[in-house]
């Protein structure tokens, strides 16, 4: 099952991803080119109706299928005895479920890092970042 220090961590990202989201709703970042950083590396607010890439899935679809998404992941989680894939699986499970909250409460995920060409938030990096300590802990065994 997982601990409490397994999922301090992700917890903690997650803390940090709300109040980021919180800070870059402010009325500072209104208008279309307010941000703070660089062409390639900034900080700036978008609101991103699609899923991952802005792929326009509509919100009837995303939203279903993140729940069952968290409850396999919960699943999954009190199944395996591999200790080492419980830090990735609540990565995964808390990003996921701060960017289902924002599909909730807006209709959009609150996405703020601009890196090149893409805008992203600390939960899409959870959630790529526990998919790949999976895929590297799957490799080892």
């Amino acid at each position: 099952m997982l601990r409490l220090a397994t999922a301090a961590g992700p917890i903690f990202l997650v803390a940090i991803d709300r109040l980021l989201k919180m800070a870059v709703e402010q009325p500072f970042f209104d208008g279309s080119s307010a941000r703070i950083g660089w062409r390639f590396f900034a900080f700036e607010r978008f609101h991103n109706s699609g899923v991952a890439f802005g792929l326009p899935v509509p919100f009837w679809i995303v939203l279903p299928l993140t729940a069952v998404f968290l409850v396999w992941l919960v699943v999954w989680a009190r199944q395996t005895r591999a200790r080492h894939a419980h830090a990735a699986l609540a990565a995964i499970f808390f990003g996921a479920a701060s960017n289902a909250f924002d599909r909730i409460m807006y209709g959009y995920t609150i996405d703020y890092l601009r890196i090149i060409d893409s805008i992203i938030n600390c939960a899409d990096v959870m959630i790529v970042g526990g998919i790949f300590l999976l895929i590297f802990y799957k490799r080892q065994t």
